[in-house]
């Protein structure tokens, strides 16, 4: 149970930053680890921290990154055409 209860407290400490360990953010993007780290050396996602060896996201900057990937369904037929 250490490592959980690890995890918490990390948890509780990003929380007070509003950020997103990695391991949430990984659970709300759906990305591996390895994905993840490839973006973050690409440059590309959501803005984050490093402190030590962990990473936090700010929950803001996932917010603005997930609501840039939002796509608009496209329907090429008229309203009433059928």
């Amino acid at each position: 149970m250490q490592v959980d209860t690890e995890i918490e407290r990390l948890r509780q400490m990003a929380d007070s930053l509003d950020s997103w360990i990695l391991e949430d953010y990984l659970a709300l993007s759906q990305y591996t680890e390895k994905t993840a780290e490839q973006m973050r050396k690409r440059g590309q996602g959501p803005a984050y921290m490093r402190l030590g060896k962990r990473v936090l996201y700010p929950k803001k900057a996932v917010a603005e990154f997930l609501a840039s990937r939002v796509r608009q369904t496209h329907n090429p037929i008229p309203r009433g055409a059928l």
